[in-house]
């Protein structure tokens, strides 16, 4: 049992090990099952064999799936019905701005749920697209040692996403339950806002883990690139310009191109599918933000029953929705670096004069690169790239001021 869980955590694959990309996904596809959050069951089949779709499954992944969301219907409707009618001195909200506030948050995660339900059945072939997709653009560059790339995307996955999703299910719990609030309303904030927040954090992690999948198939093409670079510096170059023989396997550049359309190809299909999710769980990140550290000002400055539970409790909800914006502003930087990494492996490929050919391939690489871009955007407005962690704290510390102002002059 031992040896198994090492090799699960292990950055280093054996040689006899079979371990494919599309396994790494796994963990999370559990998960991801268990909550109805993808629309068909998925086998993963050892050796250089393409995933298998069981279609038939659907049935109990779309059981999963509204089972999931009537349970979020039911509560929301009973949650909203206490906040409005409860007169209890430890209300859930206890002023009119508190109510509204916490209504609107009750509506986003709400809101979001519907939305992420329903692209993941209205775009369930461009969920099986993606995967067989990434599968098969694996296998088309398979002559460097790719242990290290899977080796590493599987700590990722396995020690920092799937880690990390464990340790908010139980901090989350812990801070819910720690309150001096009744059982009821445990229950109540546990399904109307836990388990929405705890979708949300799955979703950016399918999200996240498909990204670093193509950012395995770019750092593939880099180090097929690599090898081509130091193959025509080399002895060994032959003089069919775009063509380097390891032993007896060409290597291209047109191959190394076409699997970097497909990868970006797939980039185009997981920013399609993810967009609207990703636009209400940013407003619904936005929202808490402002809203929880108002609550916190208020409480410091002119509350005397402000509780350090109560500040714990706030500071933990503005922490979590940082961590959603840094996961989306760190999935598009890792594409945009690894692209980069690309075009430099490839303008420091010699060509001689008289090889025409490949000077043509390099320019041709060269330019396809640069109209294809790696931007993963929401319906065109801004990118998911580093400055949309300052952009978003940036704008809601600057509505925190004026909240604050005005709660003063009251």
């Amino acid at each position: 049992m031992f040896s198994s869980l090492r090799i699960y955590f292990s950055p280093f694959v054996k040689k006899n090990e079979e371990l494919r990309l599309l396994q790494i996904f796994k963990p999370l596809y559990i998960v991801l099952s268990f909550l109805g959050l993808i629309p068909c069951s998925i086998e993963f089949p050892q050796g250089n064999v393409d995933c298998i779709i069981l279609h038939k499954s659907a049935f109990n992944h779309s059981c999963c799936a509204f089972l999931t969301l009537l349970l979020v219907y039911v509560f929301f409707g009973l949650h909203v019905y206490e906040v409005l009618t409860s007169r209890e001195e430890n209300a859930l909200a206890d002023d009119q701005m508190a109510k509204a506030n916490y209504i609107i948050e009750l509506v986003t995660q709400f809101t979001f749920c519907n939305a992420t339900y329903f692209c993941a059945f209205r775009y369930k072939d461009i969920y099986m697209s993606i995967l067989k997709e990434i599968t098969r653009s694996w296998d088309d560059l398979p002559y460097v040692n790719r242990g290290i790339i899977l080796g590493r995307i599987r700590v990722k996955v396995n020690c920092g996403v799937i880690g990390s999703i464990c340790l908010i299910l139980l901090t989350l719990t812990a801070v819910t339950y720690a309150g001096s609030s009744s059982l009821w309303k445990r229950i109540l904030i546990t399904i109307s806002f836990n388990l929405p927040e705890m979708i949300q954090f799955i979703l950016i992690a399918f999200y996240y883990v498909l990204i670093l999948m193509v950012v395995a198939l770019m750092k593939n093409i880099e180090d097929h690139c690599r090898m081509f670079m130091k193959a025509r510096r080399s002895t060994s170059i032959k003089n069919s310009s775009s063509k380097v023989e390891l032993g007896r396997i060409p290597v291209t550049l047109s191959q190394m191109k076409c699997v970097y359309v497909k990868a970006l190809r797939v980039k185009r299909q997981i920013n399609a599918v993810f967009q609207a999710p990703i636009m209400l769980s940013l407003f619904q990140c936005f929202h808490t933000m402002v809203s929880e550290s108002y609550d916190i000002c208020l409480g410091l400055l002119y509350q005397d029953n402000f509780t350090t539970h109560n500040l714990i409790e706030n500071s933990y909800w503005v922490l979590l929705q940082l961590l959603k914006i840094y996961a989306l502003a760190r999935s598009g930087s890792l594409l945009k670096a690894e692209a980069l990494a690309i075009g430099r492996t490839i303008h420091n490929i010699q060509s001689d004069d008289d090889d025409i050919k490949l000077f043509v391939e390099i320019q041709h690489f060269s330019t396809l690169m640069t109209f294809q871009g790696t931007e993963i955007t929401i319906f065109g407005y801004f990118p998911l790239e580093a400055p949309l962690m300052f952009n978003m704290v940036a704008a809601a510390a600057m509505y925190l001021i004026i909240l604050v102002q005005f709660a003063k002059t009251r």
